[in-house]
């Protein structure tokens, strides 16, 4: 998509019991951020929990991806719908060699985790990008997690995501191709269904 087109895209999404917008500089974006990125359980299948200061400057990185029209990332901070509670964030990365390909990226706060709010979280994302809202020229979804967090791949599976062969780097790979996704659509589980936006 043209970058001069992007500041009018509307980037929320809802989803089952979700919703999301983009992170911003609020204080209340930025703890979240700070407490996940921080936080040992939530980076155990990620890498190292990083220092308050570490994280606080990776937060900045984010919201100022969002504000940049060209940006190739994207960050969303994700409530629950009937609490306002935050859950956790999911992120849509580009490939910058291969433009056509997104990964996606979930984090939920530790109490959050097995709640049912990761799915429709995912689900909200994958809509909002194969569906035309935000980024016409993503063609294939990515969704990678560590051998050792099965849980991570139960969210792709259950939309359809197809489970690559084993590339030798420790990771699991699951991919959604544009043209499969009405169908795929189809199957989702009803924690998934009921994807709203709001209109452009």
């Amino acid at each position: 998509m043209p970058a001069q087109d992007t500041a009018a895209i509307d980037w929320t999404f809802a989803a089952g019991r979700v919703r999301g917008r983009l992170l911003d500089e609020s204080d209340d974006d930025r703890a979240l951020y700070v407490a996940l990125y921080a936080e040992p359980v939530v980076m155990a299948h990620i890498g190292a929990a990083m220092s308050p200061a570490a994280a606080a400057a990776l937060f900045q990185k984010s919201v100022d991806c969002n504000r940049a029209p060209a940006a190739l990332a994207r960050y969303w901070r994700v409530d629950e719908i009937r609490t306002g509670e935050a859950v956790g964030i999911v992120a849509l990365v580009r490939n910058p060699n291969a433009l056509d390909r997104g990964e996606l990226g979930v984090m939920l706060r530790p109490h959050w985790q097995n709640r049912g709010v990761g799915l429709p979280a995912l689900a909200g994302l994958v809509d909002g990008v194969i569906a035309d809202r935000w980024l016409r020229d993503v063609d294939l979804l990515i969704g990678r997690h560590a051998a050792d967090n099965p849980n991570a791949g139960r969210l792709t599976e259950a939309l359809g995501f197809e489970r690559q062969a084993d590339d030798g780097s420790g990771s699991v790979r699951w991919y959604l191709k544009r043209s499969d996704w009405h169908l795929r659509r189809e199957a989702w589980p009803s924690a998934a269904a009921g994807i709203r936006h709001s209109s452009n």
